[in-house]
């Protein structure tokens, strides 16, 4: 049985600078279309990955940029 090796999006170094509050359009691809932050199980994010988008959604949220449920 062949398993799919998981690929976290943020492993290379350059896309590591792309979490970030700021960034509206593309922290929308981590929630859910009912404004849940996606499980690691279907981003395929390492730990710390997840950690720094799940901070990043929330400090949005606060600001105003996100909102908390569409």
């Amino acid at each position: 049985m062949f398993t799919r090796k998981k690929k976290d999006f943020f492993a290379a170094a350059d896309h590591e600078t792309l979490i970030n509050w700021k960034a509206v359009p593309f922290l929308l691809k981590y929630t859910t279309r009912f404004g849940n932050i996606k499980p690691r199980k279907y981003t395929w994010l390492s730990v710390k990955h997840q950690k720094n988008v799940r901070k990043a959604i929330i400090r949005a949220r606060e600001i105003g940029l996100l909102p908390y449920v569409k």
